[in-house]
């Protein structure tokens, strides 16, 4: 038997120089990622950050104040405004309480049952309070049933028209307002006072001689 022919030792390090010539080339492969760095996929499909106009994005809208006139006297005074005020007062009175009774978009609309039903209540209310005598038919709608006026003989206040609908008749001025109704009033020999169901501190009183 012949012995085993001897391979020559630079034939026996081949394979360990080729395996290391396959790592140094892995090594520098630049297309070979990181360990723990996220492939092209990956990274593509990260959310990016929101820029400073998205952050920075208004939220909805609120809704526009409601503009109203000039007011003779600051809301949480009633006044009253005198016949002897400039006539600049007068007008600014006069001009306030239209607008009080005057309407917008975003107002409940009329409910006539709740008015149906809340007038001759308001009548037996105005009845047994007045220190007066009491007008036939004392009580009425008017401005489109946007207003309920309720004259009486004496004893129109600041605080009449509220006492009436809340204590008497068995209502409030919110019940009111969810009827599409905007001002209750008072009206005597003397005075007459406005009462905005929107707002219960805006109340305006002024000088109105009923002939």
């Amino acid at each position: 038997m012949q012995p085993a022919p001897v391979r020559p030792r630079a034939l026996r390090a081949a394979p360990a120089v080729l395996a290391l010539c396959l790592a140094v080339l892995a090594c520098d492969d630049p297309r070979a990622p990181a360990p723990g760095a996220p492939t092209s996929s990956t990274a593509s499909a990260a959310p990016a950050a929101p820029s400073a106009s998205a952050a920075a994005a208004p939220t909805a809208t609120e809704a526009p104040r409601r503009e109203m006139p000039p007011r003779p006297v600051p809301i949480g005074s009633s006044g009253p405004i005198q016949p002897s005020a400039p006539p600049e007062q007068q007008m600014m009175a006069i001009q306030y309480t239209l607008a009080m009774v005057s309407p917008q978009p975003t107002d409940p609309l009329v409910d006539k049952a709740y008015l149906e039903a809340i007038v001759p209540k308001l009548a037996v209310a105005v009845r047994t309070a007045d220190k007066g005598k009491t007008p036939p038919n004392p009580v009425k709608a008017t401005k489109g049933n946007r207003k309920i006026e309720i004259d009486m003989g004496k004893g129109c206040t600041e605080r009449t028209p509220s006492n009436l609908i809340a204590q008497r008749a068995g209502s409030s001025l919110r019940q009111a307002y969810d009827a599409g109704i905007l001002v209750v009033s008072c009206h005597d020999v003397l005075w007459e006072c406005h009462q905005s169901t929107r707002d219960p501190s805006d109340v305006l009183c002024h000088a109105a001689p009923r002939r």
